[in-house]
């Protein structure tokens, strides 16, 4: 399917957001200096600084979403058919089937029988299809889960008669998005240069079964297994896999093999804006959920989860199942760690629009949006347990 050149593939870029450090070296941790001791959560002063709040009632706020979060993992667990879930406040949301409802009620959520995840994936399928020759003009496509229908954004220039068309179709919702083309910056910066030429970002540590470190990353960083550089032109790794192929239907996500004398430390850097953040495990936060992620360009960006399974175009590339966030990032912040609600890791930056202006270190003040490449499924795709704080 080929989409218009239309998003910015923020990588090939670097933002330095899990630390990697030599093996037996100081490496900060929740006690270290570097570390911020008086927010325990990386989101509170983004709700502090959003809704007006005190750090009490941030904190307070977060801690509830949290527990609904655990509770649905819990429902998960037990065999409850979760099918998409979002927060309306800090009330959450559960997309259900019926037989399930009253097991979700009792949990304290909300079930919702009419309106699920995976049917507005099929539909999004149908508007691809449906646009047909037209697909060039479509910019970006997904589920508005909360909404209950697809989104679509148009380019400027589409043909009226695909707007029509798409506009008569039941449950979607037709935009104008704005006019983008490809864009790769080469940053250079603190971790991750890859060799030859150009840069990118750690993602999220970890080990396979059989004990290896690894780490995950966006896959268009480690598209054709380059050496990988730390900033102080110290090997570190290798690429070994990637899922991101450049004009073919891809999905963002890749694998680097950190050097044995080398070992992943699963904090997350704010860059600068306030301390270092533990990563304590990983998730598919519910969309409506706060988020941020650190990058190299933009710094801590912060905003809230607002889609899943989207399909995007990179210069031809179309690439799935990513997630959205309005979270801002530019060029240079590619492979940067999102971290959410209960310090789970989220997922790394794949890109979003040229032309966005977000500033430095502007939490939610940046505005604009982005796509990332869900930790969860690159974990389980490679067979990943990501590293935890203790």
């Amino acid at each position: 399917m080929n989409l218009r050149n239309s998003l910015s593939l923020t990588g090939a870029l670097i933002s330095a957001s899990v630390v990697l450090a030599p093996m037996g070296s100081a490496a900060p941790t929740p006690g270290d200096p570097g570390v911020s001791k008086d927010m325990a959560a990386p989101l509170t002063e983004y709700v502090m600084e959003r809704d007006g709040k005190s750090q009490a009632q941030a904190e307070r706020y977060l801690a509830v979403k949290d527990d609904k979060q655990e509770t649905l993992q819990t429902l998960e667990k037990r065999g409850v058919g979760v099918d998409g879930a979002w927060f309306e406040g800090t009330q959450l949301v559960v997309g259900v089937p019926r037989t399930d409802a009253a097991q979700v009620r009792a949990a304290g959520l909300r079930p919702e029988t009419a309106s699920s995840q995976s049917e507005l994936d099929s539909l999004a399928e149908k508007v691809l299809e449906h646009a047909g020759k037209d697909s060039a003009h479509v910019l970006t496509v997904g589920a508005n889960l909360p909404d209950g229908v697809v989104d679509v954004r148009l380019a400027e220039d589409a043909p009226r008669g695909l707007r029509h068309r798409l506009d008569a179709m039941d449950k979607v919702s037709v935009s104008t998005g704005e006019a983008l083309t490809t864009q790769a910056d080469v940053v250079p910066g603190r971790i991750m240069d890859l060799s030859p030429g150009t840069n990118c970002s750690l993602g999220y540590p970890g080990r396979l079964s059989n004990g290896d470190n690894v780490l995950l990353t966006a896959g268009h960083c480690v598209e054709g297994l380059p050496a990988i550089l730390d900033g102080n032109g110290t090997h570190i790794g290798e690429g070994v896999h990637t899922r991101f192929h450049s004009g073919s239907s891809s999905v963002d996500m890749g694998l680097m093999d950190i050097d044995s004398e080398d070992t992943g430390v699963p904090q997350v850097d704010s860059r600068g804006h306030s301390g270092y953040y533990g990563v304590k495990g990983m998730s598919k936060n519910a969309i409506g959920s706060e988020i941020c992620k650190a990058g190299n360009t933009t710094g801590w960006t912060c905003g809230e989860i607002t889609a899943y399974n989207k399909t995007v175009n990179y210069g031809g590339t179309v690439v799935s199942g990513l997630a959205e966030a309005s979270v801002c990032t530019e060029g240079g912040d590619s492979g940067g760690a999102y971290i959410g609600v209960g310090n789970l890791a989220q997922g790394m930056t794949s890109g979003g629009p040229v032309g966005a202006n977000c500033g430095w270190n502007q939490g939610h003040n940046a505005g604009s949006y982005s796509f990332f490449q869900p930790v969860v499924d690159a974990a389980n795709y490679y067979g990943v347990t990501i590293d935890t704080v203790s």
